[in-house]
């Protein structure tokens, strides 16, 4: 809507030639909303409420998203998301499936039992595409390039790989689980949100701080997510995001960013789940996901992101975001009898991910030299402690992060700066 000559007009296409030519004033444009999603619980729901709520919204979302004139592709792991996604459309919507999967050798991201009793179940077609440590510092590059920037994490570059596989296969639309952890929670800190966010209903507290102890911790490696408390205790503590500043010696001039957090009127577990789709996880996953689909000319979807559905998952209590020590406990209970048990049963976080050294060869004398090589990464990062991290026989979680982030930089530097 703009207004000219104390005249409002909707549209400048009512306007007649002549009369726009005798219009002498500026146009203002005035931005308006077209959707505010309602940041509330609903309190009156029951628990069967939210899950059958649940189970019509993801429904109608996939169903949705596999509107298409040519095949559609999934991303398939071991986890509740991608298998969500993949039950509805081969059992609930009869859709010919071909799920393709990253096959990992360490045990810390390895899924292949759960992936083969899915694939079974199902009866979907299945391609595993292995990780291969050749050419990986020039397939490393060409993704950079691509990207026009350093690529986030190391998942990214085995994402990229799974697109390149997607392709040979000749399926232009690709659909993956993103955003399922932040609609329905599913990180290790959520569930110490959640106890944090319940903690006055001793009941509920004391019931689901047994099942996390039980359940869910002998799978935290996050040294910061040991206390079931932690949150209670420090509602604002957030250092367990960064546990990476232990390496940050290895730059040449000290480096520190506080961290900030959108305020949000809703529980404790909400607020973080709600910070992580709008400003963190979730922006980033897109970037990088639809840069590595396009890169071969693919088209991503993604069916939780649907805005029925995150509409649907606002309304449901933070009570019933977790229960019985498993994260997701009403998007599990609105795919049993579609989704396998083994799936849904299962307490273990996992992630798209992988170690550098299913990638890298820091054996190899030409790469270590390569790598170690004069660049300008070297003004910000201390030569010496990268070619002590190559040097060392087993890297550590955090180590292989960093190594990643380091080397996409500096190819980065080397292409733009």
């Amino acid at each position: 809507i703009f207004k000219t000559n104390q005249t409002y007009f909707k549209n400048i296409n009512s306007l007649s030639p002549a009369t726009f030519l005798k219009i002498d004033t500026k146009i203002k444009l005035l931005p308006k909303k077209y959707w505010k999603p309602k940041f509330e619980e609903e309190k009156n729901l029951s628990y069967t409420d939210v899950v059958e709520m649940t189970k019509v919204s993801l429904i109608n979302a996939v169903k949705l998203r596999m509107r298409s004139d040519v095949p559609l592709a999934f991303c398939m792991s071991g986890g509740v998301d991608s298998n969500s996604l993949i039950s509805i459309s081969s059992k609930v919507l009869n859709c010919d499936v071909h799920g393709f999967t990253i096959v990992n050798t360490d045990t810390r991201y390895e899924e292949q039992d759960l992936i083969n009793k899915a694939v079974s179940k199902l009866g979907i077609r299945h391609t595993e595409v292995k990780l291969s440590k050749k050419n990986f510092l020039s397939n490393l590059e060409k993704l950079v390039i691509s990207h026009d920037a350093p690529v986030s994490t190391i998942s990214y570059y085995v994402h990229w790989q799974l697109m390149e596989q997607v392709r040979k296969y000749n399926y232009k639309i690709s659909i993956s689980g993103t955003a399922a952890d932040e609609l329905f929670s599913g990180y290790y800190d959520h569930h110490l949100f959640y106890l944090a966010s319940v903690f006055k209903n001793k009941e509920i507290f004391n019931e689901s701080k047994r099942n996390w102890i039980k359940h869910v911790s002998p799978y935290v490696r996050n040294k910061f997510l040991k206390d079931p408390e932690r949150f209670i205790n420090d509602p604002d503590f957030r250092d367990h995001i960064y546990t990476g500043k232990d390496l940050s010696g290895i730059l040449k001039k000290n480096f520190s960013e506080s961290f900030e957090e959108k305020d949000f009127e809703v529980s404790l577990l909400r607020k973080r789940m709600l910070n992580e789709l709008f400003y963190e996880s979730v922006p980033v996953i897109l970037f990088e996901d639809d840069a590595n689909a396009m890169h071969y000319s693919i088209e991503n979807r993604s069916p939780f992101l649907d805005s029925k559905l995150f509409e649907s998952s606002l309304k449901i209590p933070t009570q019933y975001m977790i229960k019985h020590g498993r994260a997701k406990s009403v998007l599990r209970d609105a795919m049993k009898n579609i989704v396998p048990d083994q799936i849904l049963d299962s307490y273990r976080k996992v992630g798209f991910n992988a170690p550098i050294e299913g990638l890298l060869d820091t054996k190899d004398k030409v790469i270590k030299e390569s790598i170690l090589d004069n660049s300008s990464i070297y003004e910000i990062v201390k030569r010496k402690n990268i070619e002590e991290i190559l040097n060392q026989d087993k890297i550590t979680n955090e180590t292989s992060k960093f190594l990643f982030s380091f080397l996409g930089t500096k190819i980065f530097l080397e292409n733009f700066n």
